[in-house]
C-alpha cells in the first residue's frame, strides 16, 4: 500500500513523498490497532474544517487519478 501510493503521487504530481505521523488525527487510529495498513492521503486545504472550507477542482481531478492508480497497483 505505501509503495503504491508512494509511486502513484510521484506520477502524478512529482511529489517526492515521505512517511509522516504528524498532522491531525483521524478514524485511522482506530483502525490500525486491528493490522490493517492505514494510510491518508487527501488534498492540501488551507482552509480545512472552516465555514468556508474549499478543494480546487484540480486537486480533486489529481486525488482521483492517484486512487486509481493505487488500486489499479494493488488490484493487479
Amino acid at each position: 500500500l505505501v509503495a503504491a501510493t508512494h509511486q502513484a503521487i510521484l506520477l502524478v504530481s512529482g511529489v517526492e513523498t515521505r512517511l509522516s505521523t504528524a498532522g491531525g488525527t483521524s478514524d485511522g487510529r482506530f483502525i490500525a490497532p486491528t493490522g490493517a495498513q492505514v494510510l491518508e492521503l487527501g488534498p492540501l486545504n488551507a482552509t480545512i474544517h472552516q465555514v468556508d472550507e474549499c478543494v480546487g477542482v484540480d486537486d480533486l481531478d489529481r486525488l482521483s487519478k492517484m486512487y486509481e492508480l493505487i488500486l489499479q497497483a494493488l488490484l493487479t
